[in-house]
């Protein structure tokens, strides 16, 4: 199935070996979405300037030095990874910039590394990941280590897309942006409840919360060429995708943060997600409006395990 051209792929640079390697993935993204590919650096400002002017010229004309190398090196990347997209580059002076405003509303995707220029992980507390993260709105993908050797996917020998899904209000576009990867991508869908440990569960509650997912699952309209399987299980949320996912999956999350990450908090299952799989991890913020459609038909549906 072809895909109709989708919103841009962004994706943060700096000269990180983490970051070059997220923009192979956001390269691939861009061909696989039939979109182009934004390269953006970000100009880093001290917060604490010295007092000479000469100094502080110097100082800023090696952070822009900085970020034009990392630019550099990422279009070389990208061409090398797919010459058919389309790249262009961005170097903004602040994540106030009206470049990033615009950018913002236009981006599909925004793709980071793991960790960033410094060693900083991901959308921790004043990364510059969690700063992009409350002005894009779009599905985040956060890029792991894939230099190493591909391990078994969870399920079968097959890779999938895998949703976590609970029944908090941020559900339908968990699902709704699994479906789309699913269908770009052109893999099976699983979709993982974990049920409420503190109810005793019974088969009553088993048949209500099957019907409930499946019922949210059939309004995200997955296609009746998408295989889908829904899992229920009794495990601990964190658990129960960790022990469904391979490190060639993509691993689609919510949280529940008002549009800026809160939920990525020590503590959260997202944020232990980020820190513990191994996979390639897909973070759907609250409210996110269903990104591409895919065709509605007949719903095919796995046994459940």
């Amino acid at each position: 199935m072809k895909m109709r051209e989708t919103g841009t792929v962004l994706v943060g640079c700096d000269r990180s070996w983490e970051s070059q390697n997220a923009v192979v993935a956001a390269t691939r993204e861009a061909g696989r979405r039939n979109t182009r590919l934004v390269l953006l650096a970000i100009v880093e400002r001290r917060s604490f300037w010295p007092d000479s002017v000469k100094s502080m010229s110097r100082e800023e004309a090696e952070s822009t030095q900085d970020a034009q190398a990392g630019v550099h090196l990422a279009r070389a990347k990208a061409i090398a990874t797919d010459p058919s997209v389309g790249v262009e580059t961005l170097i903004v002076r602040g994540l106030d910039s009206a470049e990033l405003v615009d950018l913002a509303c236009q981006a599909g995707l925004l793709v980071l590394g793991h960790r960033g220029d410094g060693g900083q992980v991901v959308f921790s507390l004043g990364s510059t990941s969690a700063e992009l993260s409350k002005r894009f709105h779009c599905p985040m993908l956060v890029v792991h280590d894939q230099g190493g050797p591909i391990a078994s996917p969870g399920f079968g020998p097959d890779r999938a897309v895998v949703a976590g899904m609970d029944m908090t209000e941020g559900a339908g576009a968990v699902l709704s942006v699994a479906v789309t990867e699913a269908v770009i991508r052109n893999l099976p869908l699983v979709v993982v409840h974990a049920l409420p440990r503190a109810k005793s569960v019974d088969r009553t509650l088993i048949s209500d919360c099957w019907r409930r997912v499946r019922a949210a699952l059939g309004n995200a309209s997955p296609p009746a060429d998408v295989p889908c399987r829904l899992a229920i299980t009794q495990d601990d949320p964190l658990q129960a995708l960790l022990r469904r996912v391979g490190s060639a999956d993509v691993l689609v999350v919510g949280t529940r943060g008002q549009g800026r990450l809160e939920g990525l908090i020590p503590g959260s299952v997202s944020r232990a997600i980020l820190d513990t799989a191994t996979c390639d991890v897909m973070v759907v913020q609250p409210g996110l409006v269903a990104v591409a459609q895919v065709p509605t038909e007949s719903l095919g549906f796995a046994s459940r395990s």
